[in-house]
C-alpha cells in the first residue's frame, strides 16, 4: 500500500489542533478538505481516528497511537523546513496571563521585535490553562515551580511579589515574622486561585489548613479588598506602588523570595527544537535579567 505522506500529516496538524476548523486555517484549505482527507485515511486502513460530537473531535486510541509515533517524525521536518526554507521567518503564538504581559512582557516585546523582525509574535492572555497538546499554541509563560508533566520548562525570572496588607488589619491581628504567620489571616488569590498553594509550597510550608477570601480576577479589586482589611495578597509592585505611597498598604513581609517561585516557557519538547521558540526564550531570559 502507498504511503501518502500528505495524509498523515493532515492527522499530525489535526490533533496537534484539536479541531478541524484550526487545522484548516494552519494547512491553508477548507475544514472540509481536512474531513475528507481524515475520512479517507480511516476508511483506507480500516481504523477510526477521531470520534466527533457536537463538542468537537477526540483522538481514540488507535490515533492517540498513531501521534504518538509521528508526532516527532513531523515536528522535527517541520523544523528543518523552518531552518532552511523560511529562516526564522515565523508566527510564534504565545499564551500567558494579563498581569505578566501588563507589567513585563508588552516592553520586552517591543524590544523583540526590533532586534528580530521577522519573527511575529502573537500573544493571548488567558487565566485558564491552555492544553498545549491540543491547541494551536507554541509556547505558554506560566508563573509556578517548573514542574509541569509531559512538558518541558525553562526558568525565565522570579520577579518579587510584594506580600502586603493594610495597616490597621495587621495593627489588629499582630505583625508578621515569618511566612507561616500568613495562616492567622485570610489570604485572597490571584486569578489561577494557584499562587498562595505555590507560595506555601516553595517555602516548604504545610498550608492545608489556610483560609481563602474572595478570588477577584483582576489586580487592581484585589488591591482595594486589601486597602479594606479583607486579607493578605501576593501582588505585583505595578499595582501596590500607590497605596504603599499613601500609607493604605503596607509591605507585610520580607522574607525573602523563592527564586523557584518564578515565570518559566513551557512547551512540549519539540517546540522547544523550532529556531522561533529557542531564539525567542533565549531573549526573552536575557532581557528579563537585564
Amino acid at each position: 500500500m502507498a504511503l501518502r505522506i500528505q495524509d498523515l500529516y493532515t492527522f499530525h496538524v489535526v490533533a496537534r489542533a484539536g479541531a478541524m476548523q484550526d487545522a484548516a486555517h494552519e494547512l491553508g484549505v477548507t475544514p472540509g478538505a481536512i474531513s475528507q482527507r481524515i475520512s479517507a485515511v480511516e476508511e483506507r486502513h480500516g481504523v477510526r481516528l477521531f470520534t466527533r460530537s457536537k463538542n468537537g473531535i477526540a483522538l481514540t486510541t488507535a490515533g492517540l497511537a498513531l501521534q504518538s509515533d509521528v508526532s516527532r517524525a513531523f515536528s522535527t521536518i517541520e523544523a528543518a523546513h523552518e531552518k532552511h526554507f523560511v529562516g526564522l521567518g515565523h508566527k510564534l503564538r504565545i499564551t500567558t496571563s494579563a498581569t505578566f504581559a501588563h507589567s513585563m512582557l508588552v516592553s520586552s516585546l517591543g524590544r523583540f521585535a526590533e532586534a528580530h523582525s521577522a519573527i511575529k509574535v502573537s500573544v493571548e492572555t488567558e487565566d485558564r490553562l491552555v492544553n498545549l497538546r491540543s491547541e494551536p499554541v507554541d509556547l505558554a509563560i506560566r508563573h509556578g515551580l517548573g514542574d509541569y508533566p509531559g512538558l518541558q520548562s525553562e526558568w525565565l525570572c522570579s520577579p518579587e511579589l510584594m506580600l502586603v496588607a493594610s495597616p490597621k488589619l495587621l495593627d489588629r491581628l499582630g505583625p508578621l515574622e515569618n511566612p507561616s504567620d500568613c495562616l492567622r489571616y485570610s489570604l485572597l488569590p490571584d486569578a489561577t486561585g494557584k499562587d498562595w498553594s505555590i507560595w506555601f509550597e516553595a517555602q516548604g510550608i504545610e498550608a492545608s489548613g489556610a483560609t481563602y477570601g474572595t478570588q477577584y480576577g483582576n489586580d487592581f479589586l484585589t488591591v482595594k479588598a486589601v486597602i479594606d482589611g479583607q486579607g493578605l495578597a501576593l501582588l505585583n509592585d505595578v499595582y501596590v506602588n500607590e497605596g504603599l505611597a499613601s500609607g493604605q498598604l503596607v509591605r507585610a513581609l520580607g522574607a525573602a523570595w523563592p527564586t523557584a517561585f518564578a515565570y518559566y516557557a513551557v512547551a512540549l519538547a519539540e517546540k522547544f527544537e523550532r529556531p522561533a521558540v529557542s531564539t525567542f526564550v533565549k531573549w526573552l531570559k536575557k532581557d528579563l535579567d537585564s
